[in-house]
């Protein structure tokens, strides 16, 4: 690994979408500037990825981990073009802006305002006192609060416990009464400041939205398929095609199989002791979850790492059920559904696969379905025995959708940390970790500023901004 005296040698920990990207960016900031860098990427499991790693079996494909990204934030996209990937883009299906809950023994479509005030997945008397939202007390300015708390003084409990609580459970499998409202959904906490409250919000967008429509424009609101937050996007062949596609941009320079294990900081350099041996490192761009990042960072900033380490993941099983359609009564059509914790069902919900993306998940003839179990308050379910959770799963299919077919294909994937969960002054803990951080050293991942694609590629860019600036004082 060695290098001409004037570049400068920059280390990316972690092998998931944020270390591949950042690692990118990096080559590609400093390429911009004219300035000469090496960028290793140090990655403990055999293949690059992380869970971006969609499982061919049996001609299904079933994605371990995340389902795409919304095409309303322009991070990946641009990312995309920039590999010239556009050609394996694969958008959501039509069918996708139908989105349901299971509540009351029933699955409910879920209306935008302000159709949904119509919808019987709440009572009249919570539709009714939804108005009240329009007098609530605002969040104390510089205040963090949970997202139960914020639900129940702005829309009321069952609000909270039949909407607010299965939207968390879908993107974080959280609890909302653990989490932070501005670090889990800054949008709305950005709403509530700017407009004074969601109802007078939506009444902006709305009106925004009328006049854009009369100017022929999007007014950068989405109304795609997947609803206003834009339209879910993926790859033909699953989301790892990104992530494959990092991971040969690196070359030699990708190191599989080579764990990091302790970092140290000393006369402006990082020193990795890794299964190879040590790398010495100008900058270092750390993209491993929150605990691995936190041992490793021991010896370098104890406070960083005892604070990273307290960041909580939820436990997920994914499973993969296939069906022969000529078993279903009527192939499932919309994106799926999730289940409020209030139902006390054993399973987060259900995403029907092949009606998002018919014709790329499953064989012809074949429908498949990816159910999530588990999340922050149930560590127990995904972690059944194989014969167990598959009961499990086919039961509360049974009881939801009716389904009473046998499945002919079944995959069970499990992780322990699926998904980092935000609790209430994380991001004030946040800016303390990386306050104590010796210089040369910057935090990735979707551990710290959102866990979707879109937020990972574009935090990766920042953190690669930050160590190409630092290291060349640009």
């Amino acid at each position: 690994m060695s290098t001409p005296t004037d570049t400068r040698r920059i280390a990316v920990i972690g092998g998931g979408v944020s270390g591949l990207a950042a690692a990118y960016f990096v080559k590609k900031i400093a390429r911009g500037k004219g300035r000469p860098v090496q960028v290793e990427l140090f990655e403990e499991e055999a293949r690059a990825g992380g869970k971006f790693d969609a499982r061919l079996q049996n001609g299904y494909t079933v994605e371990a981990g995340p389902n795409g990204f919304l095409d309303s934030k322009p991070w990946t996209l641009e990312l995309v073009r920039e590999l010239g990937m556009q050609n394996e883009l694969l958008p959501s299906d039509q069918s996708a802006s139908k989105r349901f809950i299971y509540s009351r023994g029933r699955l409910h479509e879920i209306k935008p305002p302000p159709a949904f005030l119509f919808s019987p997945l709440l009572s009249w008397r919570a539709r009714i006192g939804m108005i009240r939202e329009l007098f609530a007390r605002p969040t104390p300015a510089g205040k963090d609060t949970t997202l139960a708390e914020f639900g129940s003084r702005r829309l009321g409990r069952e609000v909270v416990e039949r909407l607010l609580d299965p939207m968390v459970s879908g993107i974080f499998a959280g609890d909302p009464q653990q989490m932070s409202l501005r670090a889990s959904f800054p949008r709305i906490a950005e709403l509530e400041e700017q407009h004074g409250g969601l109802i007078r919000a939506w009444g902006h967008i709305a009106r925004q939205r009328r006049a854009a429509k009369k100017r022929g424009e999007e007014a950068g609101i989405s109304s795609g398929p997947s609803g206003p937050g834009g339209v879910l996007t993926s790859f033909k062949g699953g989301v790892s095609s990104l992530t494959d596609r990092l991971a040969a941009d690196m070359g030699e320079h990708l190191h599989t199989g080579d764990p990091v294990y302790r970092v140290t900081a000393a006369k402006s350099k990082v020193t990795l002791a890794t299964g190879d041996g040590e790398f010495q490192a100008d900058g270092v761009i750390m993209a491993a979850p929150a605990g691995r990042a936190a041992a490793m960072l021991q010896a370098a900033a104890p406070e960083s790492s005892d604070i990273l380490s307290q960041i909580p993941y939820s436990p997920m099983a994914v499973v993969g059920v296939g069906y022969d359609r000529g078993t279903l009564e009527e192939p499932p059509s919309g994106f799926g559904f999730l289940i409020p914790r209030v139902e006390k069902r054993k399973i987060l919900g259900a995403l029907w696969t092949s009606s998002i993306f018919p014709g790329y998940r499953s064989p012809d003839g074949k429908f498949l379905i990816r159910v999530m179990v588990g999340g922050a308050r149930d560590h127990e379910t995904p972690f059944l025995p194989d014969d167990e959770l598959l009961a499990t799963v086919k039961a509360e299919l049974a009881v939801t959708m009716g389904l009473a077919a046998e499945p002919s294909f079944v995959t069970i994937i499990r992780w322990k940390e699926a998904i980092p969960l935000y609790t209430v002054g994380h991001l004030e803990r946040l800016a303390e970790a990386e306050s104590k951080l010796p210089p040369g050293i910057v935090l990735a991942g979707n551990a710290y500023r959102g866990v979707g694609i879109n937020d990972c590629v574009r935090e990766a860019e920042v953190a690669a901004e930050k160590v190409v600036g630092s290291l060349f004082q640009i």
